[in-house]
């Protein structure tokens, strides 16, 4: 009977140690040009072609480093936050935000959030029905997300794709997988 206790409660600790893992699996990004570089290896966005800006303000909070881009129907956005605490409110809203959604049944899809002091992820693959805040974008029902934003310190990173292609889809995985991010 010890026997079947002691794995059971193995097995309980691997489990948990592996579900904390999808929150502290990444390393954080915290050169601006590790992220310029993903884009312009990846999806052949050059640092001119974006939007960048260093010690802005975005959404209310002092930033050291904001950069932006587009292409099509994908966002890339990084945001490195002066203080820590800032990148964590502006994660943890949206965390919320998903949180609710995905226990209202208003998102239909694959989901994984995790949500820890300094650290935090959301991977989505699917519809949302209702709505979505981003903080800076409001997406409407009926759309297709598919993306991963991550808080990690004080870096930001959101890359996604609203109503996207396959193609599309493709170029979120590869930018995340060479930022070294889980993809969705």
């Amino acid at each position: 009977m010890k026997k079947v206790r002691a794995i059971i409660a193995a097995l309980m600790a691997c489990i948990t140690l592996f579900s904390l893992t999808s929150c502290a699996g990444f390393k954080v990004v915290d050169d601006e040009d590790v992220f310029f570089d993903a884009l312009d290896k990846v999806v052949s966005i050059e640092k001119e072609e974006t939007r960048y800006e260093k010690n802005t303000r975005f959404n209310g909070s002092k930033v050291e480093y904001l950069i932006e881009a587009k292409s099509g129907d994908n966002t890339y956005r990084y945001v490195r936050f002066k203080k820590e605490d800032d990148a964590m409110d502006f994660f943890d809203d949206m965390y919320q935000n998903v949180d609710t959604i995905v226990a209202e049944k208003e998102f239909k899809g694959n989901h994984k959030i995790s949500e820890s002091k300094t650290r935090g992820t959301i991977s989505l693959d699917g519809e949302v029905e209702y709505g979505l805040d981003l903080k800076d974008v409001y997406v409407s029902g009926d759309t297709d997300f598919y993306g991963t934003i991550c808080v990690n310190k004080n870096v930001f990173i959101q890359v996604y794709s609203l109503n996207g292609s396959k193609r599309d889809k493709e170029k979120i995985n590869n930018v995340l997988k060479e930022l070294g991010l889980p993809k969705p």
